[in-house]
């Protein structure tokens, strides 16, 4: 399972690195769901968690990033067991950081 993540901002990126250190850069992108090949959401950072954030999404948090120079997109990869779970905790960690979760939510999961 593969999200892409499509901007010419991340092209000039060229590195790895963890969700936990993609979303403090300055960068907006669209994550795109690439098993169905649907946008899911654009995400616009920088974007700062909660204590509870952390926690919450701790396992989405230590994805990894890979950026493709030549596409100008980064790939975050979601495999190995579990993979159904890892896709939707991500879809909601994205969807949840442009605010499409209950207000609730997104007060004890972003700062």
């Amino acid at each position: 399972m593969i999200h892409r993540i499509y901007e010419t901002e991340v092209y000039k990126m060229a590195e790895k690195m963890e969700i936990r250190e993609f979303i403090e850069r300055d960068i907006d992108v669209d994550v795109v769901d690439d098993v169905c090949e649907s946008l899911c959401i654009a995400f616009c950072g920088p974007q700062k968690l909660t204590e509870k954030g952390k926690e919450h999404f701790e396992d989405v948090l230590d994805f990894q990033i890979e950026v493709d120079e030549q596409y100008g997109s980064a790939t975050v990869l979601i495999d190995g067991p579990g993979w159904k779970t890892k896709l939707r905790m991500a879809k909601e960690f994205f969807l949840g950081a442009a605010g499409y979760c209950s207000e609730v939510n997104y007060q004890k999961w972003f700062a």
